[in-house]
């Protein structure tokens, strides 16, 4: 019965693998077909690279060289960039990313003379997304957000979707994390709206990662676990090993090694399957960082070596400089020091090589700009000349670029010592100016108690006049003597009421505009209202002031609790003190 399974199996196997080389060799005779229609040709060849990308990296660039042959040939402008565009994928798939780059703005340049918003959209993200591989932050975000735009322009969901899953890798690399957890689900929203399922793994293992930097573990597991189930259930092998080997990461962040190991090898042996050489440097790497937390130190070093050699050849510097620490520190702790050492040297270089790749790229990036707006395919050309001497120059003067770096250093030291003893100094003045404001607002308190407290005295005055009318002989004559004395002792305050509401308006100017600013429908009598309030006046007092009676300004304060959208559970005097 295991030899019937296992010629059942073979049997299949050969019967796809025919399957698949027949459609390969169909696709190629339309395609060499000199009397075949035009378009018909162009369309067999493009299915003809896009099936070549996971067979054969050669079979699909010798494709890509006679696809962008044959649009030159019948001198159509569209072809040529569609055929550069999809031969710069097969490369980038592959992790040649400046070769990707090349085909890309081959097509970028022809594109700038042709009025296509959604092709120019698509090659846009294209180069945005190689930037990025390549580390240049600056450059991918300005391309991928120019992509999102045209997108947008045209309502095109598909393409507003990629350049927002794009555009949160992007942020992700520079840990902006929740800002490229935003682009992330915008993305995923418009692929399920689109329907767009085979896209869904890698939409679920972006939202993933974000949460494993995000240090919540439970999510990161959820995400990625579902990202490996829909790209199994679609036999999206690429995606589901890319899942499995984020699963490991996370597993090995959690100090859960041997988890993260099993992991590890399913990526690592489905990507080996599929020739995923850019996947799989990436997968060695961090199978030797778990590795190395295991102190596996002989099986760490392998694995980083292998994949510091498959970065050699993708100029992926990242992932180098990432190999080299590992190597080095595997080499440590086997006691090979001055291996270890070189390793080490190698890894500072690599650091120095991308803080200098992305401060040249930033001083160019307004060229860029002017170029994109002005669609001039020769200054596009020249740029990119430009942009490969300059690479080359910074390589010739690497040990000028550190001790340029290192002086950099020591003055933004000096400058940031300086800065910090200005903020000290600022917050002793910050400090002193609150205790003033703080002394103004007890005195504008005691001032506003003062005004209650005579207008209180006048009223009872007023009655005890009233008295005095009805009294006669001895009785009034020492009453009015009493009265004379009381108003001779009285200490009247000199500011009268409008001083003092232009003394609280002057005060608390900031605080009448956070009011505003935050509530609308506020009136005059409302924001004073609050300042009496905050001023820890009670009722009485502020009806005395406002010349008013006590149930009227419970009134108010009910009506200023609605305008404020308290809840009846809320303190108001509380609320208005943290404003």
């Amino acid at each position: 019965m295991k030899r019937l399974s296992g010629f059942l199996f073979f049997l299949c196997c050969n019967c796809f693998l025919l399957a698949q080389q027949s459609k390969l060799d169909s696709l190629q005779s339309v395609f060499e077909n000199t009397t075949e229609i035009d378009s018909i040709r162009f369309e067999a060849g493009t299915d003809l690279l896009y099936s070549q990308i996971n067979i054969s990296i050669d079979s699909a660039k010798t494709t890509g060289e006679k696809l962008i042959e044959f649009a030159k040939k019948v001198d159509n402008k569209l072809w040529i960039c569609i055929a550069n565009r999809r031969t710069g994928t097969a490369h980038a798939i592959h992790g040649q990313f400046e070769i990707a780059n090349n085909y890309f703005f081959k097509s970028y340049d022809v594109l700038n003379n042709l009025n296509n918003k959604k092709e120019l959209s698509t090659i846009l993200n294209n180069i945005g997304t190689v930037f990025y591989e390549l580390g240049n932050y600056t450059q991918a975000q300005d391309y991928l957000l120019k992509s999102l735009k045209l997108a947008e322009d045209l309502s095109n969901d598909d393409l507003a979707s990629r350049a927002l899953n794009n555009l949160g890798n992007v942020h992700t690399d520079l840990q902006n994390n929740k800002k490229a957890l935003d682009y992330y689900k915008k993305s995923l929203k418009l692929k399920e709206q689109l329907n767009q399922k085979r896209r869904l793994p890698a939409a679920y293992n972006n939202i993933g990662l974000v949460y494993t930097n995000l240090k919540e573990h439970t999510l990161a597991i959820k995400n990625l676990s579902k990202s490996s189930e829909i790209a199994k259930e679609l036999g999206d092998k690429r995606s589901e090993s890319r899942a499995y080997n984020n699963i490991g990461i996370e597993y090995s962040k959690q100090g859960e090694y041997n988890k993260a190991l099993t992991f590890f090898n399913k990526s690592i042996s489905i990507k080996s399957e599929i020739k995923d050489i850019d996947g799989l440097a990436s997968a060695y790497l961090y199978r030797g960082k778990n590795y190395l937390e295991m102190k596996r130190f002989k099986l760490a070093k392998t694995d980083c070596l292998l994949s510091l050699d498959m970065t050699n050849t993708s100029g992926a510097l990242n992932l180098q400089k990432e190999a080299c620490e590992c190597i080095s520190k595997t080499l440590e702790s086997i006691g090979n020091y001055k291996d270890a050492l070189t390793y080490s040297k190698r890894y500072v270089s690599l650091k120095d090589s991308l803080f200098n790749k992305e401060k040249t790229q930033e001083i160019t990036r307004n060229e860029m700009t002017y170029q994109f707006e002005k669609k001039q395919l020769a200054d596009s050309i020249t740029f990119h000349k430009k942009e490969t001497t300059q690479k080359v120059a910074f390589q010739k003067n690497l040990n000028k670029q550190h001790r340029k770096f290192y002086i950099t250093l020591i003055i933004s030291l000096i400058i940031i010592g300086f800065l910090l003893f200005a903020y000290t100094k600022h917050k002793q003045n910050l400090k002193l100016k609150n205790s003033e404001i703080e002394f103004k607002q007890r005195d504008l308190t005691n001032l506003a108690v003062n005004i209650s407290n005579n207008q209180e005295w006048v009223e009872s005055l007023a009655e005890r006049l009233e008295l005095l009318k009805a009294s006669t002989g001895r009785k009034r004559a020492k009453e009015l003597e009493h009265l004379e004395i009381e108003i001779k002792n009285k200490v009247w305050v000199n500011n009268n009421s409008d001083n003092f509401y232009k003394q609280i308006d002057a005060l608390s100017s900031s605080f009448y505009n956070k009011l505003t600013s935050q509530f609308e429908g506020l009136t005059k009598t409302d924001i004073r209202l609050c300042s009496l309030i905050k001023l820890n006046l009670n009722t009485k007092q502020i009806a005395t002031l406002q010349n008013i009676n006590p149930s009227s300004v419970k009134m108010s304060r009910n009506r200023l609790r609605k305008k404020l959208n308290l809840s009846p559970d809320d303190d108001l005097n509380t609320f208005l003190h943290t404003l």
